[in-house]
């Protein structure tokens, strides 16, 4: 009877911890997707992580991995997608990021801004994605098709 008891438990916590880890994301994949259909004002370039943690000053060690494409600076328009195991902290600097640029734009370019208030910023799983472009809902969309 306790081997039952204890195989049942086990079977429970196996599927409970397999359900936390979410479904594995390439998110290569996903970038590249993003940047072909999200609707971006102009071609985006891809960037270092290390840049990109500059960016959102995320600490060593914090990401796990990383890809970023941005815009040239006269528009706000980026792909970012964080794969880290504290996404509330790095949740929590994508946030902060937007709200710079928020800041910086609404002086150097005022119609960018409207972007960055519709932006995605979303936690899935292990990653953060953040995406600013001219249609959120196509974002969302095409992210959808990758996570779920």
């Amino acid at each position: 009877m306790k081997k039952l008891v204890f195989g049942l438990a086990a079977v429970m916590m196996c599927v409970s911890l397999a359900g936390c880890g979410g479904k594995a994301v390439d998110i290569n994949e996903l970038a590249s997707a993003l940047s072909s259909d999200g609707k971006f004002a102009e071609q985006l370039t891809e960037v270092s992580s290390d840049i990109a943690e500059k960016r959102y000053m995320i600490s060593d060690g914090e990401v796990e991995e990383c890809v970023s494409y941005t815009g040239t600076p006269a528009v706000v328009d980026e792909i970012t997608i964080f794969k880290t195991s504290d996404t509330e902290s790095v949740k929590e600097k994508a946030e902060q990021h937007i709200e710079t640029q928020k800041t910086t734009y609404t002086s150097y370019a005022p119609n960018e801004v409207s972007k960055l208030d519709d932006c995605v910023v979303e936690t899935v799983g292990d990653y953060v994605i953040v995406c600013v472009s001219e249609d959120s809902s196509s974002v969302q969309s095409i992210i959808d098709q990758y996570t779920k």
